[in-house]
């Protein structure tokens, strides 16, 4: 497994084993999604059923689940795992609630009057693809969300089993977080039922969830619907800067837990150390040998000759913070020196979310401090940020004026209005003054 490379000495080397990560999808693919929000606009719930069968191979009676088997599903849980749910809603919620924009009015200037209105999205679709398995958190993450945010409909879609029903885990989590329905189907179709609307599955003003690139493909045409959304969730990525003081039998578990998540991801280590760097190599090799089906196929996947797993020797910590604002993580974790991690903090600009010291692992985030790990991947997060109640908000801006303020700016209208050719928008203006001016 060569996944070893010194910076900058093997620039060229480390961008070609990490270039497929530049790419989250291509034109061909969005063609193809498109193609299929046409037929979901078109055929409504018999399109969503067809595209089921047809690249999921499951034949569907219906497309929403019945009440009755959510609740099953939610009382299966163990109550473990059922405490642990809540626990994991809960912390969600207080977080979104934190970050919530607040509506404000304020006077910038004598008798001016600007502020913003923030108001939820009347409805959101959220995907939530859990194939490979139960992605209870994810459900958690995003349903929370719209629920702190005041959302009024919130409808969860997910890929179906062969039975036709959904992963029960998450569906239960996803009930729980306080969806209002919950639908099967195949994904970029249920997303083109979110953007269009059908007999089972309504139109929404939002569509948030994570995939591979046929499902960020579908959030691009969302959007190009009027839909809100958050691009460039792909693949799971993650990088750990760490200096000598890092334990490297933790540094390779941190990668590990973000490569298990499927052959497609990225985990890459920054470090000045050499030793450390060796250490976690040897660290890494134990756990992939020692891992089970089917996430030991993943890790030897990502760490393999194809892989987009890396370790990387920095010549310095500039140097190793400039790859990492190059490689904008979905998940950052910096393992340093206090004196270390403060400088890296200087430098670093781009990552999706930023993890600090050695007892905060990419888990804890993933599923209990309540911190979004909704994030961008495939070097967005160098302009977009993760998915929080924020997302599932909308915000108007404010003016107001009297009398002498639009006096004021009067000049400024006529001189904009007759510069661009736009005598209405002076005479909108001039009216007013002058019905003020002919006051007895």
């Amino acid at each position: 497994m060569e996944f070893m490379y010194r910076w900058p000495a093997e620039k060229e080397r480390l961008e070609a084993r990490l270039a497929a990560r530049r790419g989250l999808f291509d034109r061909k693919t969005l063609e193809g999604v498109l193609d299929l929000f046409d037929d979901v606009k078109r055929r409504g719930d018999a399109a969503v059923l067809d595209a089921t069968l047809k690249f999921d191979g499951v034949a569907l009676g219906r497309l929403t689940l019945d009440d009755a088997h959510v609740t099953h599903c939610i009382s299966a849980l163990s109550p473990s795992l059922r405490e642990a749910v809540d626990t994991a809603i809960r912390h969600v919620r207080e977080v979104n609630l934190a970050l919530l924009p607040e509506s404000r009015e304020f006077g910038i200037r004598p008798g001016t009057v600007v502020g913003e209105r923030a108001v939820p999205l009347d409805a959101v679709g959220i995907w939530i693809p859990s194939r490979k398995g139960p992605l209870l958190s994810t459900a958690i993450m995003l349903v929370t969300a719209a629920r702190a945010a005041g959302v009024g409909t919130v409808v969860v879609g997910m890929p179906p089993r062969p039975d036709g029903l959904a992963d029960p885990a998450t569906a239960a989590a996803a009930k729980l977080a306080g969806a209002d329905r919950i639908v099967v189907g195949n994904g970029v179709a249920v997303i083109a039922a979110f953007a269009c609307g059908t007999a089972s599955i309504p139109e929404t003003d939002g569509v948030f969830g994570p995939g591979p690139g046929g499902i960020a493909a579908a959030m691009f045409a969302a959007m190009m619907r009027g839909k809100r959304s958050a691009p460039g969730i792909g693949p799971s990525d993650c990088a750990v800067l760490a200096d000598e003081s890092a334990d490297p039998a933790l540094a390779a578990r941190d990668l590990a837990n973000e490569a298990e998540h499927g052959p497609d991801s990225s985990a890459v280590l920054v470090t000045t150390s050499a030793a450390l760097a060796e250490r976690t190599a040897e660290s890494l090799r134990r756990i992939i040998a020692e891992s089970e089906p089917p996430r030991r196929g993943y890790l030897e996947a990502v760490f393999g000759p194809s892989g987009r797993g890396a370790i990387v020797i920095a010549s310095d910590l500039d140097r190793a913070c400039a790859f990492l604002n190059d490689y904008a993580p979905e998940h950052l974790m910096i393992v340093c020196e206090p004196e270390t991690e403060r400088e890296a903090l200087k430098r670093i600009r781009h990552a999706g979310e930023i993890l600090l010291g050695p007892d905060t692992p990419f888990s804890a985030a993933n599923y209990g401090i309540g911190i979004t790990a909704v994030l961008p991947t495939n070097r967005f997060a160098r302009a977009y940020s993760g998915v929080t109640a924020r997302d599932m908000m909308k915000v108007s801006t404010i003016g107001r004026l009297n009398e002498d303020a639009l006096r004021g700016i009067a000049p400024v209208i006529r001189e904009f209005a007759r510069c661009e050719g736009l005598s209405a928008h002076q005479a909108a203006a001039d009216i007013r003054l002058r019905r003020k001016d002919l006051r007895p």
